[in-house]
Protein backbone atom coordinates (compact mmCIF):
# COMPACT_ATOMS: atom_id res chain seq x y z
CA UNK A 1 0.00 0.00 0.00
CA UNK A 2 1.35 3.43 -0.94
CA UNK A 3 2.07 6.20 1.55
CA UNK A 4 -0.89 8.25 0.31
CA UNK A 5 -3.22 5.28 0.70
CA UNK A 6 -2.02 4.72 4.27
CA UNK A 7 -2.62 8.37 5.11
CA UNK A 8 -6.08 8.21 3.52
CA UNK A 9 -6.99 5.08 5.47
CA UNK A 10 -5.71 6.62 8.71
CA UNK A 11 -7.80 9.75 8.05
CA UNK A 12 -10.90 7.67 7.36
CA UNK A 13 -10.32 5.65 10.53
CA UNK A 14 -9.89 8.81 12.60
CA UNK A 15 -13.02 10.40 11.12
CA UNK A 16 -15.05 7.28 11.90
CA UNK A 17 -13.72 7.09 15.46
CA UNK A 18 -14.69 10.72 16.05
CA UNK A 19 -18.07 10.14 14.42
CA UNK A 20 -18.71 7.04 16.54
CA UNK A 21 -17.73 8.79 19.77
CA UNK A 22 -19.94 11.74 18.85
CA UNK A 23 -23.14 10.07 20.13
CA UNK A 24 -21.81 9.37 23.61
CA UNK A 25 -19.95 12.67 24.01
CA UNK A 26 -22.97 14.71 22.95
CA UNK A 27 -25.28 12.77 25.28
CA UNK A 28 -22.97 13.58 28.20
CA UNK A 29 -22.82 17.28 27.33
CA UNK A 30 -26.53 17.77 26.55
CA UNK A 31 -28.66 19.20 27.94
CA UNK A 32 -26.82 19.82 31.21
CA UNK A 33 -23.88 21.80 29.84
CA UNK A 34 -25.09 23.05 26.48
CA UNK A 35 -28.31 22.99 24.48
CA UNK A 36 -28.49 21.54 20.94
CA UNK A 37 -28.71 24.96 19.27
CA UNK A 38 -25.61 26.08 21.19
CA UNK A 39 -23.71 23.03 19.97
CA UNK A 40 -24.62 23.83 16.37
CA UNK A 41 -23.70 27.49 16.76
CA UNK A 42 -20.26 26.50 18.06
CA UNK A 43 -19.71 23.91 15.32
CA UNK A 44 -20.78 26.21 12.49
CA UNK A 45 -18.82 29.17 13.85
CA UNK A 46 -15.69 27.08 14.37
CA UNK A 47 -15.97 25.58 10.88
CA UNK A 48 -16.52 29.01 9.31
CA UNK A 49 -13.42 30.43 11.01
CA UNK A 50 -11.39 27.34 10.07
CA UNK A 51 -12.47 27.50 6.42
CA UNK A 52 -11.79 31.25 6.31
CA UNK A 53 -8.26 30.67 7.64
CA UNK A 54 -7.67 27.82 5.17
CA UNK A 55 -8.91 29.99 2.32
CA UNK A 56 -6.53 32.80 3.29
CA UNK A 57 -3.59 30.41 3.66
CA UNK A 58 -4.20 28.35 0.51
CA UNK A 59 -4.65 31.24 -1.93
CA UNK A 60 -5.69 29.13 -4.91
CA UNK A 61 -6.67 32.22 -6.84
CA UNK A 62 -10.07 30.80 -7.77
CA UNK A 63 -13.08 33.02 -7.25
CA UNK A 64 -16.63 31.95 -6.46
CA UNK A 65 -19.11 33.11 -9.09
CA UNK A 66 -21.61 35.62 -7.76
CA UNK A 67 -24.62 33.44 -8.69
CA UNK A 68 -23.20 30.54 -6.65
CA UNK A 69 -23.31 32.38 -3.32
CA UNK A 70 -27.04 31.74 -2.86
CA UNK A 71 -26.57 28.05 -3.72
CA UNK A 72 -23.75 27.82 -1.19
CA UNK A 73 -25.95 29.53 1.40
CA UNK A 74 -28.74 26.97 0.82
CA UNK A 75 -26.29 24.08 0.96
CA UNK A 76 -24.88 25.39 4.24
CA UNK A 77 -28.34 25.96 5.67
CA UNK A 78 -29.80 22.57 4.79
CA UNK A 79 -26.65 20.45 4.61
CA UNK A 80 -25.12 21.70 7.83
CA UNK A 81 -27.24 23.91 10.06
CA UNK A 82 -30.69 22.29 9.81
CA UNK A 83 -29.27 18.78 9.40
CA UNK A 84 -27.06 19.11 12.48
CA UNK A 85 -29.76 20.87 14.51
CA UNK A 86 -32.16 17.97 13.87
CA UNK A 87 -29.36 15.52 14.71
CA UNK A 88 -28.64 17.16 18.07
CA UNK A 89 -32.28 17.91 18.95
CA UNK A 90 -33.19 14.28 18.22
CA UNK A 91 -30.21 13.00 20.17
CA UNK A 92 -31.17 15.19 23.13
CA UNK A 93 -34.59 13.50 23.18
CA UNK A 94 -33.59 9.89 22.57
CA UNK A 95 -30.91 7.49 23.72
CA UNK A 96 -27.53 7.33 22.04
CA UNK A 97 -28.24 3.64 21.36
CA UNK A 98 -31.46 4.40 19.47
CA UNK A 99 -29.68 7.20 17.61
CA UNK A 100 -26.86 4.89 16.54
CA UNK A 101 -29.32 2.29 15.27
CA UNK A 102 -31.37 4.91 13.43
CA UNK A 103 -28.20 6.21 11.75
CA UNK A 104 -27.76 2.83 10.10
CA UNK A 105 -30.86 3.70 8.05
CA UNK A 106 -28.98 6.50 6.25
CA UNK A 107 -27.30 4.23 3.66
CA UNK A 108 -30.67 2.57 3.03
CA UNK A 109 -32.34 5.94 2.40
CA UNK A 110 -29.46 7.12 0.19
CA UNK A 111 -29.58 3.91 -1.84
CA UNK A 112 -33.37 4.16 -2.26
CA UNK A 113 -33.23 7.85 -3.22
CA UNK A 114 -30.36 7.21 -5.66
CA UNK A 115 -32.39 4.40 -7.21
CA UNK A 116 -35.55 6.49 -7.49
CA UNK A 117 -34.06 9.86 -8.46
CA UNK A 118 -31.04 9.08 -10.63
CA UNK A 119 -31.59 5.46 -11.62
CA UNK A 120 -28.70 4.04 -9.56
CA UNK A 121 -28.72 0.23 -9.63
CA UNK A 122 -29.67 -1.44 -6.35
CA UNK A 123 -27.48 -4.52 -6.46
CA UNK A 124 -27.39 -7.51 -4.11
CA UNK A 125 -23.87 -6.49 -3.05
CA UNK A 126 -25.10 -3.05 -1.96
CA UNK A 127 -28.04 -4.53 -0.11
CA UNK A 128 -25.71 -7.05 1.52
CA UNK A 129 -23.35 -4.26 2.62
CA UNK A 130 -26.19 -2.33 4.20
CA UNK A 131 -27.51 -5.43 5.97
CA UNK A 132 -24.02 -6.23 7.22
CA UNK A 133 -23.68 -2.70 8.62
CA UNK A 134 -27.06 -2.88 10.35
CA UNK A 135 -26.23 -6.32 11.75
CA UNK A 136 -22.87 -5.09 13.05
CA UNK A 137 -24.38 -2.02 14.72
CA UNK A 138 -27.17 -4.11 16.25
CA UNK A 139 -24.71 -6.74 17.48
CA UNK A 140 -22.45 -4.18 19.15
CA UNK A 141 -25.36 -2.42 20.82
CA UNK A 142 -27.10 -5.60 21.97
CA UNK A 143 -23.87 -7.11 23.30
CA UNK A 144 -23.00 -3.97 25.27
CA UNK A 145 -25.76 -4.69 27.78
CA UNK A 146 -26.73 -1.02 27.81
CA UNK A 147 -30.30 -0.14 28.68
CA UNK A 148 -32.66 1.83 26.47
CA UNK A 149 -31.99 5.07 28.37
CA UNK A 150 -34.19 8.13 27.95
CA UNK A 151 -35.41 7.29 24.46
CA UNK A 152 -38.63 8.76 23.13
CA UNK A 153 -40.59 8.33 19.94
CA UNK A 154 -40.40 12.11 19.38
CA UNK A 155 -36.61 12.04 19.68
CA UNK A 156 -36.36 9.03 17.38
CA UNK A 157 -38.55 10.76 14.75
CA UNK A 158 -36.56 14.02 14.89
CA UNK A 159 -33.32 12.08 14.66
CA UNK A 160 -34.53 10.09 11.66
Amino acid sequence: MSGKAKIAHAAILMANLIYGANFSIVKIAMPGFIKPAGFILLRVAFAAVLFWILEKVSRTGRKIDREDYFKLFLLGLFGVAINQLLFFEGLARTSNINAALIMTSNPVLVLLMAGLLIGERITPVRIGGILLGIAGASFLILMSGTRRGNASVQGDAIFL
